[in-house]
């Protein structure tokens, strides 16, 4: 019924925005609407009527996996998408949304329906996705559990000697032992030096791998997707001694900041303002400017979703979106500390999801 329900949604969205009709065409929007990503095309006119346009090497996919009683129907080989698209949609009267759609598409479409106003209208479906029902919150749940075991996996093989990509090996066979989907993204291990880049070294011949040192400071992102969902989580880690004596209290001003931050998650705040007290929490140590990204963003079928906690965000927090809180830190040329949760935005505040001790960050 989640589909149904959800299509329901968006037509109530089509006729208040004065749109004929919807063309769903991103995969992940296949997915949220249908049960199945593509290559397709769904059609949603602002009657209820649904189509789901789909090539032959798609065809047996769609019949499995799509929610029962959709109509779908079969194109020809090789026939180009936008094209079935642009012939279902000559006929309407009126303005039709499109989700997100490559720009050469997009004006293919547009050519070969000149008579059809078409609008970009991915905000109506973000509006819609960015809450998450009973069914995604339980499938995220359930994808940072799995998070919380690679975290633990990796904390218990961190050891002077073994290498960087040694460490992302026994992440990514726990994420399979546990029957994940896959990973969420590149799994991100990175050491001393390396630490200080937010998103970890380009693989060039001689990064694509480091021995970890006594003393080195290690951050590590992961997530991992269950049905479709995403989780996402950073921690950490010093092995032994830190080389630098100012790494505890750095690492402690951070953690500082992410939980004055999350005591303001709760339905009705603004993204900017979460933003802002973490941002101000770190000022207290003069460690603001090299905070160097924003505070989070959402999670679900995508790893990066609305609403987005930024200092320029226009998003407000409402019960149901799932969003990180990831505050960083990071020395150029020394080292960087992250910590990140994924969260869920409660009736009353928040919940965390992810749980992996944040106070277990020396390894001995």
């Amino acid at each position: 019924m989640r589909y149904k329900e959800r299509l329901s949604k968006l037509v109530t969205l089509l006729q208040l925005n004065g749109l004929q009709a919807m063309i769903i065409w991103d995969t992940y929007d296949l997915l949220y609407f249908t049960g199945v990503c593509g290559p397709g095309a769904l059609i949603v006119d602002s009657n209820g009527e649904t189509r789901l346009y789909v090539p032959p090497i798609n065809f047996e996919t769609a019949e499995r996996y799509a929610f029962p009683g959709l109509n779908i129907e079969q194109t020809r080989m090789a026939e180009p998408l936008e094209v079935v698209v642009a012939h279902s949609i000559l006929g309407i009267n009126g303005a039709v949304g499109v989700d997100r759609m490559d720009v050469e598409t997009y004006k293919r479409l547009v050519s070969m329906a000149p008579n059809v106003e078409i609008r970009p209208a991915m905000s109506m479906i973000w509006e819609i996705r960015s809450i998450k029902d009973p069914h995604e919150i339980s499938a995220i749940r359930e994808a940072c559990r799995i998070s919380d075991r690679a975290m633990t996996a990796a904390s218990d093989v961190l050891s002077p000697g073994i290498t960087e990509n040694e460490v992302k090996s026994e992440i990514v066979s726990e994420i399979y032992r546990q029957l994940c989907e896959r990973p969420a993204f590149d799994v991100m291990v990175a050491s001393a030096d390396r630490s200080s880049l937010p998103h970890g070294p380009l693989q060039r011949a001689d990064e694509r791998d480091r021995v970890l040192n006594n003393g080195d400071v290690v951050v590590i992102d992961l997530g991992v997707v269950v049905e479709g969902y995403c989780s996402d989580i950073t921690r950490t880690f010093v092995i032994g001694k830190p080389k630098d004596s100012e790494f505890e209290s750095i690492y402690l001003s951070v953690l500082n900041a992410k939980e004055a931050a999350q005591s303001f998650m709760r339905p009705g705040v603004s993204c900017s303002y979460v933003d802002s007290v973490a941002r101000s929490s770190l000022s207290e140590k003069e460690l603001d400017k090299h905070f160097i990204h924003g505070l989070g963003h959402g999670v679900g079928l995508e790893i990066h979703e609305p609403p987005r906690l930024a200092p320029n965000s226009p998003d407000q927090l409402s019960e149901g979106n799932v969003v990180t809180c990831e505050p960083g830190v990071y020395f150029e040329g020394r080292w960087g500390v992250r910590i990140e949760d994924t969260i869920l935005i409660t009736d009353k505040g928040f919940e965390l999801l992810t749980s992996y001790p944040v106070d277990q960050y020396i390894i001995f």
